[in-house]
């Protein structure tokens, strides 16, 4: 799932809550019925809300071995650095 889709499905998921929000405050009823009809649209949501969960946890792996990799290759210049200067 590209980064594109990703913004788009977030952007869906949101719209879909506000409007969610905005219909629970339209239909009335009792407790009950709002409850019914939540689980249904959550049961809708849930997996649209886990890929972007899943995806930003991917992106923030990504990010982390960057950096890891970036911390050893400057830890690497650093010795390089040192020994070249004790010669």
């Amino acid at each position: 799932m590209g980064n594109g889709n990703t913004l788009r499905l977030k952007g869906k998921v949101e719209a879909l809550q506000l409007n969610v929000e905005g219909l629970l405050k339209l239909l009335g009823g009792d407790a009950e019925d709002r409850l019914r009809f939540w689980e249904i649209i959550k049961g809708i949501t849930t997996p649209a809300e886990f890929q972007l969960v899943d995806h930003e946890l991917d992106v923030m792996q990504n990010l982390v071995r960057q950096v890891q990799g970036s911390v050893n290759a400057t830890e690497q210049a650093a010795r390089e650095i040192g020994s070249g200067q004790r010669g």
